[in-house]
């Protein structure tokens, strides 16, 4: 036995295995787990062709993921999850997929919340407090998280916790740092929500010779993707602008940014942010949700209000002219990634909430 873990059969429910940062959280928590001697398992409600299903292979995490309609669906999950001690359910769309089968399982159900956003349209509303008896804990990965969800749908009397999110600290090597050129990163679904049309707005604020010394890499795909390159090719087309679709590799995200930019509205505890500064990659954040526990500004990189783009773009313009800046913050950003957002504690903390 180890830390109490031995033999735990953790079933682990995710909407997909999309590229996210939820679902590499879950990977790398699986990882870990598998060290604690537990037995984690991920089942996938998504398509078995999604990219992140060869990652759970590659660290030998049990994956499973069906074909098939919905109720044929429904009822492999159930058989499946029978074979489990605890149930480990990682979004709202699938605590809604599940929820017809909850009363028929007499297991422990843990339901993380990875986001702030609200879903407090009155379908969601109405599935939360259906789902609610048959829940037995239920995370968050920031204080925001736990405020709005208790906002919209007040489960005071279901324990309640804040488990910040973690990363595996393994730096990679940059293949840039003779670049002369300013590489910036964006990594995210382009939805409206993420707003990534701001980080192009605050570059096309910057002077010519700035433009033609920089390059922005997109990493993401999403109904956003032609407003984006339309914006591009019709306002900064002096720029580099590498829209690289879903990329599935880590290694060539951040081997390959100087700089992280993240402009969302609203954010849980961003595991991009976390995987970038631990790459020693200073982040430039929107001051909202867990993002400032993540970037202390002026130390691990820079926060501005929301859709400030004037600000954005004179942050941007201060590190091209100090490049030193981004050596200086990205160690600091390092250091403390290292000391307070190791995965270690945060499957530390949840195995303890599943022998609870």
């Amino acid at each position: 036995m180890k830390n109490g873990f031995l033999k735990i059969k953790v079933a682990h429910i995710v909407s997909s295995l999309k590229v996210g940062g939820a679902e590499r959280f879950v990977i790398d928590l699986c990882s870990v787990q598998k060290q604690l001697i537990m037995k984690p398992a991920i089942i996938s409600l998504g398509s078995p062709d999604d990219p992140l299903i060869n990652e759970c292979k590659a660290n030998n995490i049990p994956v499973a993921s069906y074909a098939g309609g919905s109720l044929i669906k429904l009822f492999r999950v159930f058989l499946v999850l029978l074979k489990f001690d605890v149930i480990h359910i990682h979004s709202p769309h699938a605590l809604k997929f599940l929820s017809y089968i909850l009363p028929l399982l007499n297991k422990k159900i843990i339901y993380t919340r990875h986001g702030a956003a609200a879903f407090k349209k009155p379908a969601w509303i109405l599935l939360h407090k259906k789902s609610k008896r048959f829940i037995d804990i239920v995370t968050f990965v920031s204080k925001e998280g736990l405020e709005v969800f208790q906002q919209n749908h007040d489960w005071k009397d279901i324990p309640s916790y804040v488990i910040d999110n973690g990363v595996l600290i393994k730096p990679l090597r940059s293949s840039i740092k003779e670049s002369k050129k300013l590489h910036i990163g964006s990594v995210g679904r382009m939805v409206p929500l993420k707003n990534q049309l701001n980080l192009l707005e605050s570059v096309a604020l910057l002077p010519d010779e700035i433009q033609r010394d920089m390059e922005v890499h997109f990493f993401g795909d999403g109904e956003c993707l032609s407003q984006l390159k339309q914006f591009h090719q019709n306002n900064i087309a002096n720029v580099v602008v590498n829209f690289h679709g879903m990329v599935n590799d880590r290694e060539f995200i951040y081997s390959n940014i100087d700089l992280l930019v993240v402009t969302s509205e609203t954010e849980g505890l961003s595991m991009v942010i976390i995987e970038a500064m631990a790459n020693r990659i200073p982040v430039i954040a929107t001051d909202v949700g867990g993002n400032p526990k993540l970037v202390i500004n002026e130390q691990t990189g820079w926060l501005f209000n929301f859709n400030d783009d004037e600000k954005l773009s004179e942050y941007i313009q201060r590190i091209n002219d100090d490049r030193q800046l981004i050596m200086e913050y990205g160690d600091n950003a390092f250091e403390y990634v290292s000391a307070n957002f190791s995965i270690d504690s945060a499957a530390k903390k949840y195995g303890q909430l599943y022998n609870v």
